[in-house]
């Protein structure tokens, strides 16, 4: 396998940087509100209950409400009931069985059978679990604990504070949903920017850099699929919500559409650089690009401010027009606006088109020859 240059190594770093920059903005708000919450239950243990090292009432709060942009009463609920079970089992069982081994063991299967019992939920079952374990391998004495159940008060209270913290400082995750949108349609934006900017250079290199930047994008798509379907249980099991069901559903559809459109624009991508040698068909191919590049980036604003991505409906049709593979002289050049075409139709059906008419806009084979 070939190594990367230096030049990749920092294309990949920056692009990483950016990606970075933009969660960390995403879900600075969850991150502090859930640190503002392990503080106040570490408080209300520490000053209220008088335990020395209410470690457990942080530990409860913190998991339960996370950086998570999904804190519906009942998922908060499910993590805090299961740090609480979990501390439960441990502390009545090392209190009658001590520590060691075989303990853990035994009070880990006990844990989560009973959780099993309780809910299917995965993560009660795991929370659960990994509480058990840490109360039975660590001593009591070590957090001055002095009552026989202060470590589960301790998960009580910071579980109580977590769902105080979900019912009066709800998130909205609509705006996580389009803040994704956006930045996946970025992505593309970018990446084919990047190959436009190569080809009318006629520089391999700078194809190649756009490549690195895409492959690093699948993880925003993921990110995109993964909190769009939360957003769609959080609008259909929270009554409040079902009024946002219908934008979710799109939000959901769009980002099958601009997995699809990324997964296109990494294939034109890869084989850009053969291109790139060709004068004439790289600068046509690059000015279709470029045009493609600003109607992706267009499309991915109307979606983060929540407009109507049919706006951006004319622009892309103008650039579906333009693409007629006999137009260029060379076998690969016509490959790319195969793969164009295949892109536009992807990112017209964002704009609320079905296949069958964003097909139809496409230039017919031979059309801007005659």
């Amino acid at each position: 396998m070939e190594r990367p240059t230096l030049r990749q190594v920092r294309v990949s770093a920056l692009a990483r940087a950016r990606r970075g920059l933009r969660r960390t903005r995403s879900d600075l708000w969850p991150i502090l509100t859930a640190a503002a919450a392990a503080g106040v239950a570490y408080a209300i243990a520490l000053y209220g209950l008088g335990h020395r090292y209410p470690l457990f009432a942080a530990i409860a709060a913190w998991i339960s409400l996370g950086f998570s942009h999904d804190r519906r009463p009942r998922k908060v609920a499910e993590l805090a009931f299961g740090v609480a079970i979990g501390v439960f089992f441990g502390e009545a069982f090392s209190a009658l069985f001590g520590s060691g081994p075989i303990q853990i063991g035994v009070v880990l299967v006990l844990a989560v059978l009973v959780a099993r019992l309780i809910d299917a939920g995965q993560m009660l079952a795991i929370q659960a679990g990994v509480q058990s374990v840490v109360v039975v391998a660590l001593p009591g004495y070590l957090f001055g604990v002095t009552g026989a159940m202060d470590r589960w008060l301790d998960a009580v209270v910071g579980g109580a504070v977590a769902l105080a913290v979900a019912a009066l400082l709800p998130i909205d995750v609509r705006k996580q949903v389009r803040s994704l949108a956006r930045a996946a349609l970025l992505e593309v934006s970018r990446t084919l920017g990047g190959v436009a900017r190569g080809l009318a250079a006629q520089d391999p290199t700078a194809v190649g850099d756009a490549l690195v930047q895409a492959r690093g994008s699948q993880a925003v798509l993921d990110e995109w699929h993964e909190v769009v379907r939360g957003s769609l249980a959080a609008t259909r099991f929270t009554p409040p919500w079902l009024r946002h069901d219908d934008e979710m559903t799109r939000l959901d559809r769009a980002a099958m559409l601009c997995d699809r459109a990324m997964r296109n624009t990494r294939v034109l991508t890869r084989r850009a650089s053969a291109v790139a040698m060709d004068p004439d068909d790289g600068a046509l191919l690059a000015d279709l690009l470029e045009q493609t590049s600003a109607a992706a980036e267009a499309l991915g604003t109307e979606l983060g401010n929540n407009d109507d991505p049919a706006k951006v409906r004319p622009q892309l049709v103008r650039i579906a027009g333009q693409l007629d593979p006999q137009a260029f002289s060379g076998w690969r050049a016509q490959t790319e606006v195969a793969l164009l075409r295949s892109l536009l139709v992807d990112l017209l059906g964002i704009t609320g088109w079905t296949g069958e008419e964003s097909r139809a806009a496409l230039a017919e084979p031979g059309s801007l020859g005659e």
